[in-house]
């Protein structure tokens, strides 16, 4: 059977291109465990959650604000390319990108006036708050969604592969250079801030050049679009995978929420359980990077059967990757918290085990939700977020942090991940039962 999956064209191609991304990923681990292990030594549990704080008030603001344009240009990027529609692409194009640029300088304007309240509710003095709105400017550079779209609609994860190494290399060497000169926190700031801007430069530098070898830029009018000429099931699916991907990022306000309800300690300590957690979120990702293109094909040409063979056998085999990986964790927690991040992140080991299980649920989600996107269905995923994460995420965070501290907040995520997976299976596959059926019926 293996040798069957393998042979297929398309789960082939989507495995290539993951591999792109996961040799990527390698380096990439690496490099995020030296930074996160040099920073954690130097700085300590309370400076480094001091540090986790503000990275998370400009990440919080970045995501509210910027449009994920990728998905709409791949979703209906397909559709013009399956029908020739160059013209339409190219308004395409100009319509996403207009929507980074505002994004980012909205971003900006928010992050530079909200830091003096926010800075009262976490402890910041005058000093910390101006060096958060100085940082607040790299924020103009993260305009790389578009590019991003653009690189894997003409599947381009190689290069892909090749530009995610950048922003990690950039941190890792920075905070070496940084713990030499003893320089104060301001500079593992700095650091972060330089590497997230070289991060959006690139991207956008091989996004567009792509545009180029594709003949797009061939008698593209660079005039603003004119956007009442949108169609607007565009502008709908803009407006509501926008909301939809913002949602989530409420749960980025966890460490803000832990800082406000018991203490930095506490916000380092679940830091470090989630650091170490991600390699499960990013396997998922990179899945999700590499097969949501080619769901978008699939969904233009309404290969529904295709469409639902390759969901079940990549589930599959992220499930299986997940409880690997949680066993792993179970066994070595302690020791990859003592080595990696210092003795006093040994007390994090409950926090990490209870985010690998979360994480294995949220490995499902990043497979589900570019599923119903590619069938036009992103109606259906903001409707399970909005159940998962505000009605039952924020209130249990709220209440089990406060009781329980870092491990209420893990568990908080993994009942919300359980319940957002449930609902996203349910829906899935009644949706493809319902496009299958139709299109025999044809």
């Amino acid at each position: 059977m293996s040798q069957r999956w393998f042979a297929d064209r398309i789960f082939h191609r989507i495995l290539k291109n993951f591999s792109w991304l996961l040799a990527a990923q390698v380096f990439i681990v690496i490099a995020n465990f030296g930074y996160l292990s040099l920073t954690a030594h130097s700085l300590g549990v309370e400076f480094f959650g001091r540090l986790v704080l503000v990275r998370t008030y400009i990440a919080v603001i970045v995501g509210l604000t910027s449009f994920q344009s990728w998905q709409a240009l791949i979703r209906y990027g397909a559709i013009f390319l399956q029908k020739k529609d160059i013209k339409a692409l190219q308004n395409l194009i100009k319509l996403t990108t207009l929507l980074d640029g505002l994004g980012s300088l909205a971003g900006l304007a928010i992050a530079m006036i909200a830091a003096p309240y926010i800075g009262l509710f976490l402890g910041w003095n005058e000093t910390a708050i101006r060096e958060v709105q100085y940082l607040s400017i790299f924020i103009l550079f993260t305009i790389g969604s578009t590019p991003t779209g653009l690189l894997r609609l003409y599947n381009r994860f190689d290069l892909l592969g090749l530009q995610q190494t950048i922003a990690p290399f950039i941190r890792l060497l920075g905070t070496v250079i940084t713990i030499w000169l003893q320089a104060p926190l301001w500079g593992y700031f700095l650091v972060w801030s330089m590497a997230e801007a070289l991060n959006g430069l690139s991207l956008l530098l091989l996004g567009w050049r792509e545009v180029g070898k594709h003949g797009l830029l061939k008698d593209m009018d660079f005039s603003c679009p004119k956007l009442t000429q949108i169609e607007p099931k565009i502008w709908q699916f803009c407006l509501i995978s926008n909301v939809n991907s913002s949602l989530p990022l409420t749960i980025i306000l966890t460490p803000l929420m832990i800082g406000f309800l018991v203490n930095p300690i506490a916000v380092g300590l679940y830091r470090a359980g989630y650091e170490l957690s991600t390699p499960l979120k990013d396997l998922a990702l990179l899945l999700t990077q590499s097969v949501y293109p080619e769901l978008a094909h699939l969904g233009s040409q309404e290969n529904w059967k295709k469409f639902a063979t390759i969901i079940l056998r990549l589930g599959i085999i992220l499930q299986g990757i997940g409880i690997v990986l949680f066993i792993i964790f179970m066994i070595l927690g302690r020791e990859l918290l003592h080595y990696s991040m210092g003795e006093t992140f040994i007390p994090a080991y409950n926090t990490l085990i209870i985010l690998v299980m979360a994480g294995i649920f949220k490995m499902g989600n990043f497979l589900l939700e570019p599923a119903l996107y590619a069938m036009g269905l992103p109606h259906v995923s903001l409707r399970v977020n909005a159940i998962a994460i505000l009605v039952v995420y924020l209130p249990l965070l709220m209440i089990l942090t406060f009781q329980f501290g870092a491990v209420g907040a893990g568990l908080a995520m993994l009942l919300s991940n359980v319940l957002s997976f449930v609902l996203n299976s349910r829906l899935t596959w009644r949706q493809l039962r319902v496009k299958c059926g139709n299109k025999q019926g044809v």
